[in-house]
């Protein structure tokens, strides 16, 4: 009987660690979704288990709510009583969204959740994204960056960035009602002028009022369209492509290229001026401009005589860079008609600015010539240059010819003779003004002498610019 017993208590003591071992190997790490930081550590400590807390950013998960189990632990894996647990609970924090592929709607829905941050929503002009979707943050921030309350976030989204090859080739206001511009696509591809209007700057009592002409058709690459107010002369309208009435303006208005996201792509003048400056002229943008440029800049275009259009049609030409004497005022007198010319010999010059030549020119009759004022001989080197440049020039002439100047006249105050003086080909007081030796001093708005299709007085301030871009003599 006491054996019987003996093997009855025995096998029962195995059973009791059978169980007891069966209990610690059977610890499973629970699911604690939802569940707060208190609650976890209430659950891991009934199950014999430590709980290591730590904070992670998450804004999907209520801050300070189970996330998920550190590194090397998982819901439903086994492990052995008193093991130290690593738990990730939620931080809250402003992290910027990843934004990619959403519009103006979502990308505010997307901010929903940082209701302290500000959103600026901005365009960029791009075409590598649809219009309308997102591009980026400002510079200095991207998505997954951490942010405090109460920061101003820009965010800008696709703008149809327009087309950099269509610019304003021409630019024409007449002696009479006649206007005209020219566009040009500096491009091979075609573009859809329905995606641009003209809009005209007018400043009226300080206010500047917009006019906008609406555009239709196809401008094909390396192609022109002209557009022409509908009372210009008649071989003008022969020119144009389009006609319109609101084409109006007197020298003092803007006029700019809009794409329709209201960009102004290309303009010529001042929108907010309204100086006059280019009335009774014609405009045409050099051959070194290859692209709209939103910023008027003068140095981009060259500018013609009064009436001067035959160049309307094609684009790019060449501005001219050299004029000469021309048979028309040769044929004319200097004493008695404007613009007349006399021919003389070149005797001496005491300085830049005046000489003598006879037969005509000597004693007190010497000219002074139009338009400069150099510096007095024995003041220096430019002075000193100025006069033997001068020098140069008259004495290696072939011909020298006197030009009666039609707005100084023949004679100054005192009595002085007055002309414009051509060595040759070479207009020599317009050649002391470009090599920098005098500023320019000529004045003609009635563009009464024209060379090469451009007035003297454009012919003089082209001078003066040239002098100038280049450091040359008093400019230096």
């Amino acid at each position: 009987m006491l054996k019987k017993l003996l093997v009855l208590f025995v096998a029962m003591m195995a059973l009791v660690t059978i169980a007891a071992c069966q209990d610690e190997e059977a610890l499973t790490l629970p699911d604690l979704t939802g569940k707060s930081k208190q609650e976890v550590v209430n659950i891991l400590s009934g199950l014999g288990l430590q709980a290591s807390i730590e904070d992670v950013v998450n804004i999907d998960v209520t801050e300070g709510y189970f996330v998920s189990y550190g590194e090397g632990f998982e819901k439903g894996q086994e492990v052995e009583p008193g093991t130290q647990v690593v738990v990730n609970f939620a931080k809250f924090a402003n992290i910027l969204p990843d934004l990619t592929g959403k519009n103006q709607s979502q990308i505010y829905s997307s901010f929903q959740k940082f209701p302290t941050l500000i959103i600026e929503i901005q365009t960029l002009e791009t075409n590598d994204i649809e219009p309308g979707i997102f591009v980026q943050y400002e510079s200095n921030y991207e998505a997954g960056d951490i942010v405090n309350n109460n920061t101003e976030i820009v965010v800008y989204i696709a703008t149809e960035k327009p087309e950099t090859s269509l610019y304003i080739s021409k630019y024409f206001e007449g002696s009479d009602d006649s206007k005209m511009i020219e566009l040009y696509n500096d491009s091979e591809e075609a573009i859809d002028l329905a995606d641009y209007s003209i809009t005209i700057f007018n400043r009226v009592a300080g206010q500047v009022n917009e006019i906008t002409i609406s555009l239709t058709g196809t401008l094909q690459g390396n192609d022109v369209f002209i557009i022409a107010h509908p009372e210009s002369r008649a071989e003008i309208l022969l020119l144009a492509d389009m006609e319109s009435a609101d084409l109006f303006y007197t020298g003092r208005q803007a006029i700019a290229i809009t794409h329709k996201n209201g960009t102004h792509t290309d303009v010529f003048g001042d929108p907010t001026a309204g100086i006059q400056f280019s009335n009774d002229r014609t405009f045409v943008r050099h051959d070194f401009v290859n692209e709209a440029n939103p910023t008027f800049t003068l140095r981009e275009w060259g500018i013609y005589a009064i009436d001067h259009y035959d160049m309307f049609g094609s684009h790019p030409v060449a501005y001219p860079e050299t004029f000469a004497l021309e048979d028309t005022y040769k044929a004319l007198d200097y004493f008695t008609e404007k613009g007349g010319v006399v021919e003389v010999t070149f005797v001496w010059n005491n300085d830049g600015d005046t000489a003598y030549f006879e037969p005509y020119f000597m004693g007190d009759a010497r000219v002074r010539f139009i338009g400069i004022d150099t510096l007095e001989t024995g003041t220096g080197s430019l002075a000193t240059n100025a006069q033997k440049y001068v020098e140069s020039l008259l004495e290696n002439a072939t011909k020298v010819y006197i030009q009666h100047d039609p707005v100084s006249g023949i004679y100054d105050t005192y009595q002085r003779s007055l002309g414009l003086v051509w060595a040759d080909d070479i207009l020599v007081n317009y050649m002391v003004v470009k090599m920098g030796y005098s500023q320019n001093n000529y004045s003609d708005p009635t563009q009464a002498l024209i060379f090469n299709g451009i007035s003297l007085d454009q012919w003089f301030k082209n001078a003066e610019a040239y002098a100038q871009e280049n450091n040359l003599g008093m400019w230096a």
